[in-house]
């Protein structure tokens, strides 16, 4: 290790000595997506398999005070950690739940409810079938002759998706898919809740339901009144499918600006969820803006030195 980085590291030790006698032992929430064996090509870091979630869960009992996000972070006795999943895949249902239950791990689902009751995939879950099923060169919507791969990469092609709106969206992948001869179908394993599961997710001891926006777009790229749409849209529409949640704001992609957090208090929010890598304390929670801790698809000795990095 390079005295540079050695540096680095003991200051980041004092930084987290130093929050932890001011403010309280840290809290690491995490944040998942999809907990389900079919991992896939490209978003392999939104999905943990049920094995290794398992092995995560049995780790976490041992060795942290799990709470809940709405709970009081003031009096834990060890570091704390907290279990959030954001989007609302059926799989946190089937998959997640039962592990929850066996270990008896409360957690928090942030819900995205355009596709609640559809067989419709997020678009990033889609992009990527798309993407891999197309040819090295290829037709893209609104562009004369091929490309290729090369010129075009699946980064190059979120760019473009991510900044539609949802619409458009939709019809771009069916353009890309008929102009590319791709025969695409909905997949179970990547579908969302239905309004049945939700309901039956949100009346259970263990679960806590929040918001994570109505058509998961990007707040920080969005004006004023396009944020306040949103999320009142996203209130209205979750509560019309469950009558309990804890009003606090996963925010989508971890975007947003000045504006989101004026807003955010305005429509009743207790908090906002970042995503940034980092962990929370006493005084985040306080604040209302909470980080969180990205879990991929890990176990063993890589899982407990990523969890070591934030624990102090």
């Amino acid at each position: 290790m390079s005295f540079l980085k050695r540096i680095k590291n003991w200051y980041y030790i004092i930084l987290k000595v130093k929050s932890r006698i001011l403010v309280g032992r840290p809290v690491l929430v995490l944040m998942y997506h999809r907990i389900n064996d079919e991992i896939g090509q490209k978003l392999a870091g939104l999905t943990v398999s049920v094995a290794n979630f398992e092995e995560q869960l049995q780790y976490f009992k041992k060795h942290f005070q799990i709470v809940r996000l709405e709970e009081d972070w003031t009096s834990l006795k060890k570091t704390g950690l907290v279990l959030t999943f954001d989007d609302g895949y059926a799989d946190n249902l089937w998959n997640a739940l039962p592990l929850l239950e066996k270990y008896g791990i409360p957690a928090t689902l942030f819900i995205t409810t355009l596709n609640s009751n559809t067989t419709d995939e997020f678009w990033w879950d889609r992009l990527v079938f798309d993407y891999y099923a197309a040819s090295v060169f290829f037709f893209m919507p609104g562009f004369e002759g091929k490309t290729s791969k090369k010129d075009y990469t699946y980064d190059s092609c979120v760019e473009i998706v991510s900044k539609l709106k949802n619409e458009d969206r939709n019809k771009w992948f069916l353009e890309f898919e008929l102009i590319n001869n791709i025969s695409y179908k909905s997949r179970q394993a990547y579908r969302s809740l239905t309004q049945a599961e939700l309901k039956l997710a949100s009346e259970h001891p263990l679960i806590s339901i929040g918001f994570h926006t109505h058509h998961h777009y990007a707040l920080g790229d969005l004006s004023f009144k396009e944020q306040k749409e949103e999320l009142l849209l996203s209130i209205h529409q979750l509560e019309k499918r469950v009558s309990n949640n804890i009003k606090y704001l996963a925010l989508p992609f971890g975007s947003y600006n000045k504006d989101t957090l004026v807003i955010a208090e305005e429509v009743g929010f207790k908090g906002v969820l970042l995503a940034n890598d980092y962990y929370s304390n006493q005084k985040n929670k306080a604040g209302k803006k909470i980080n969180r801790i990205i879990m991929p698809n890990i176990k063993d000795e890589e899982m407990i030195n990523r969890l070591k990095n934030f624990d102090c």
